[in-house]
């Protein structure tokens, strides 16, 4: 019997081949690299632990709490009350910022304060970018010292160029009442769907991907698939075996695998692969001797001056360092042709000792890593060009799933819920 085939162990290839093997289906999990995982995962080095970028598990839903019992996973997972901030002309107040300005400069706090009432007495419109959404929901204010640099700094784009469906969930809404509390400092508790989250006691969020992949049997390291012949349902692999399949599983990014097709693609579908658009991240990893400069797990950085959108301090929130030492991560978004890493890296590091946040004398290990693709860009060609091509493979028995091959911003615990979800429609389908 053909067996069904998984592209790509990460948490969502991982999540789909366990979740195949349980029902008894034949099935070959392919991972390029010599570790699973994918940019979940973190490297050891002297005594340090970096993990690629900032990776924290966001458990909302009790399957994925039973998921983990069940890997003996949850037991190891330490929940953390997140500390976030934002950091604005060498000022720091708590993240959310709508409902926390009280700890910025007074002038600016006046301007968001304002800004958001007079939106609010506005009512809102019928936004149709996320520029005239902010604008919209916030004011002037907020989208002066924070939306605008933040997310055009992030994408790459203007914000006017942004879609908005990707805002439900990932930007929190307060209502007046939140936002005076929180210019006055009187506002209490989280918000947003990060107000929370778990993290490995010891060992990086890699500790994951190893529990998951060590229940796989089918899992096969440095297998890297070069190509894929939809007619005649076949895989080549890099040691030219190839491979027939009933179903294929592709977790990796969307444009990569219409770039794997032998098949020539319909001019529609070529069209819509270029459309796609993402940015890259060049993750700066520092082990640092003495005590962490804040007590933050991250801090956002809209200012444009600054090189750097987000830096986080993970040895806060895990056993990532030796005594008296701390861990950085420095996140410098680039275009994906972008090829400036050297002049980058040391650059985001100077910045981040101008404002006082890490010394530069005191650094004992540097991990530089770019993820590619880091973020999906959701413009407005997104949408149209995703309901072309994820049809179009359908058709042809290749099911895209997670957050790269579905080419959308998702979290960790979505990740082992597509892989799951995956699975059952190919067993469903195979059984129907």
């Amino acid at each position: 019997m053909k067996p069904v085939c998984v592209l790509g162990a990460g948490m969502t290839g991982l999540a789909a081949a366990r979740e195949l093997e349980a029902a008894g289906a034949p099935v070959r999990l392919f991972e390029r690299e010599d570790v699973p995982g994918g940019v979940c995962g973190s490297l050891c080095q002297a005594g340090f632990t970096f993990d690629a970028t900032g990776h924290l598990f966001h458990a909302s839903r009790p399957e994925t709490e039973a998921y983990l019992e069940d890997l003996g996973l949850w037991e190891k997972m330490v929940r953390h009350e997140r500390r976030a901030a934002v950091w604005i002309d060498r000022h720091q107040t708590p993240y959310p910022i709508q409902i926390n300005t009280w700890g910025l400069a007074p002038e600016t706090r006046r301007d968001c304060l304002l800004g958001f009432i007079r939106a609010w007495a506005a009512g809102g419109g019928e936004p149709e970018n996320f520029r005239q959404w902010v604008l919209d929901r916030f004011g002037e204010g907020l989208a002066k010292h924070f939306f605008f640099p933040y997310n055009e700094k992030l994408y790459r784009i203007g914000c006017e160029d942004l879609s908005l469906d990707w805002v439900g969930r990932y930007v929190p809404r307060p209502d007046l009442e939140e936002v005076v509390d929180g210019a006055l400092g009187l506002h209490r508790g989280g918000a947003g769907y990060n107000a929370h989250f778990h993290y490995p006691r010891e060992g990086g969020i890699r500790l994951l991907p190893d529990t998951m992949a060590s229940r796989c049997r089918s899992l096969e390291l440095g297998a890297e698939v070069r190509a894929i012949h939809l007619g005649q349902k076949w895989l080549e692999l890099g040691s030219g075996e190839r491979v027939e399949y009933s179903a294929l599983i592709l977790t990796n990014g969307l444009p990569w695998i219409c770039d794997l097709l032998l098949d020539e693609l319909p001019k529609e579908i070529a069209a819509a692969r270029k459309a796609l658009r993402w940015i890259r991240v060049l993750n700066v990893a520092l082990g640092v001797e003495g005590e962490a400069p804040t007590d933050q797990h991250w801090l956002y950085f809209p200012d444009p001056e600054l090189p750097f959108y987000r830096v986080g301090f993970p040895s806060n929130h895990g056993r990532l360092a030796p005594e008296g030492c701390h861990t950085v991560s420095i996140e410098v978004s680039m275009d994906p042709g972008s090829a400036e890493v050297e002049k980058e890296a040391p650059a985001a590091e100077a910045a981040l000792a101008d404002i006082g946040l890490l010394q530069p004398g005191r650094i004992r290990s540097r991990v530089i890593q770019v993820i590619d693709p880091a973020y999906v860009v959701y413009d407005h060609y997104r949408r149209e060009a995703l309901e072309l091509l994820l049809p179009w493979l359908r058709e042809h028995h290749l099911l895209p799933s997670g957050r790269w091959a579905e080419w959308k911003y998702s979290a960790m615990e979505d990740a082992i819920a597509d892989g799951r979800k995956s699975a059952s429609a190919v067993l469903e389908l195979q059984g129907s």
